[in-house]
C-alpha cells in the first residue's frame, strides 16, 4: 500500500471509526483497517490481495458482481438510494451481517474504491420485527368487528379499518386527512369537539364502551347512526393521537324495541286472561301474579316470593291431607323445572273453607335447555265438576 497511499493516509484510515476498506479496481482488497478487521474477524495479511467477493457476497437466490457495484456507486456515493441498500457481508466464521455500504473513488496511480461498512445486522432485525408487529396489528384493527377510526392532534382521519368504510359508507381513500367532523352531524360537531378536547386535557389514557353513552355518527348517504364508542389516547413525541373503537347499536336498539313489545302483548295478555296465571322461578318461587290468580287466592294473600306450594290454597281437610298436596305440588314444580310438562287436577280449600277443584298446568319456559321460568295456570273447573 505504500506505493499507493502515503504513510498519513494510512494512519488516518486505521483511526477511522467505521470498517473500511480499499479495494482496486479488479476487486481485489489492498487494504483493511482495524474496526473491519473486528467486524470481520479478519486480519490484514489474510485479506490483503483476496477478491473483495470473500467478504460481500450475494444472498441466498441472488447474483452479486461486486465490483459493477463498487464502479456504479463510486461515482454516486450521496445517493439517496444507498440509504435503503443493503448488502450481505460474510465473516470469518461464516456468519453472514447485513451491511450498509459506501463507496467512494480515490484516483491514484492507479484506481481505487474507499469502501466503508456499517454492520445494521440489529437495527434491520428490530425494524423487520416492528414491521411485522405492525402488520399483525393493522390486519388484527382491518378485520374488527368495531369500526376503527385514528386521529391526529388536528382531529384529522390517519386510519379507517373496513368496518368503518361498511358503516359510514366512506372508502378509505376518500377520507383520511379529513377532519373527523365529515362522519358527525352538524348539530353535535361542537359538543362532540368538546367533549374530545377534555379528554386530551383529563389523565385518563381511555373511555370504555358505555362511559360516555351514545353518540350519534352520519354516513355517506346523510342517516344519522347511534354509536357506542371507546376512545384511547396515546402521545408520540408529545403529540397526542386517538383511536376511537365505534359500535353500531341499531340492531340492539331494535331488539330492546322487539323486547319491549313483546313484554308489552305479554303483559295484556298475562293481566286480561281469564285464567289464573303465576309465573314461577325455577325453584318454584312466585315471581307474579295476574288479576285472575290474586282473586283465587284473595287480595289480601301477598304470593310473590313464596314457594308456590306454600299458598294458603293448598289446603286439605286434614293435615294430612294438606301436607300430601304440597308434596305434590313440590313434586309437580321440580318435574316441570326439568322441563316436563304437568297437568293435573287438584281439589283445594281456600282461606274461605270453599272447596275448589282447580285444572293446573306447569309449563317451563326453556331455551338452550335450561328452565328460565314455569308458567302455572289454573282454571276453577268447581262449576263443571259439579254438573258432572
Amino acid at each position: 500500500m505504500a506505493d499507493v497511499l502515503s504513510g498519513s493516509d494510512l494512519v488516518l484510515l486505521e483511526a477511522l471509526p467505521e470498517a473500511t476498506l480499499v479495494v482496486a479496481s479488479d476487486g481485489r482488497i489492498r487494504f483493511l483497517n482495524r474496526a473491519a478487521t473486528e467486524l470481520l474477524g479478519h486480519d490484514d495479511a489474510e485479506l490483503a490481495g483476496e477478491p473483495v467477493a470473500r467478504i460481500i457476497v450475494p444472498q441466498a437466490g441472488q447474483r452479486l458482481d461486486v465490483v459493477a457495484w463498487l464502479a456504479r456507486w463510486a461515482d454516486d456515493p450521496a445517493s439517496p438510494q444507498l440509504r435503503y441498500l443493503t448488502l450481505t457481508g460474510r465473516t470469518r466464521n461464516g456468519q453472514q451481517l447485513r451491511l450498509s455500504v459506501r463507496v467512494a473513488r480515490l484516483f491514484q496511480p492507479e484506481p481505487l474504491y474507499l469502501v466503508t461498512m456499517r454492520d445494521v445486522t440489529a437495527e434491520q432485525r428490530e425494524h423487520q420485527d416492528v414491521r411485522h408487529a405492525y402488520l399483525v396489528m393493522s390486519r388484527i384493527l382491518a378485520i374488527s368487528d368495531d369500526a376503527i377510526v385514528n386521529l391526529d392532534k388536528d382531529r384529522n382521519i390517519t386510519f379507517f379499518n373496513r368496518r368503518a368504510e361498511q358503516l359510514f359508507g366512506h372508502r378509505a381513500e376518500d377520507v383520511l386527512g379529513r377532519p373527523l367532523d365529515m362522519l358527525l352531524p352538524l348539530h353535535h360537531r361542537a359538543r362532540h369537539g368538546a367533549h374530545i378536547d377534555a379528554f386530551e386535557r383529563g389523565k385518563s389514557p381511555s373511555r370504555l364502551m358505555g362511559e360516555r353513552g351514545e353518540i350519534v355518527g352520519l354516513t355517506s348517504a346523510g342517516e344519522e347512526v347511534p354509536l357506542e364508542a371507546s376512545i384511547t389516547k396515546v402521545f408520540i413525541d408529545g403529540e397526542p393521537t386517538f383511536s376511537a373503537h365505534l359500535r353500531d347499536i341499531r340492531p340492539r336498539k331494535e331488539a330492546e324495541r322487539q323486547l319491549i313489545e313483546s313484554r308489552e302483548r305479554f303483559r295484556t295478555v298475562f293481566d286480561h286472561a281469564m285464567e289464573a296465571i303465576a309465573l314461577l322461578d325455577p325453584r318454584g318461587k312466585v315471581l307474579e301474579l295476574n288479576e285472575s290468580a290474586q282473586q283465587l287466592l284473595g287480595a289480601d294473600v301477598v304470593a310473590e316470593g313464596r314457594y308456590f306450594w306454600e299458598l294458603p290454597w293448598w289446603h286439605g281437610v286434614g293435615e294430612r291431607e294438606r301436607a300430601e298436596a304440597r308434596r305434590n305440588a313440590e313434586d309437580n314444580v321440580s318435574r316441570a323445572a326439568d322441563g316436563e310438562e304437568i297437568r293435573l287436577r287438584a281439589e283445594l280449600v281456600d282461606g274461605r273453607s270453599h272447596r275448589r277443584v282447580i285444572d293446573f298446568s306447569l309449563r317451563p319456559v326453556r331455551t338452550e335447555g335450561r328452565t328460565l321460568a314455569i308458567v302455572a295456570e289454573g282454571r276453577d273447573i268447581t262449576a263443571i265438576v259439579g254438573r258432572d
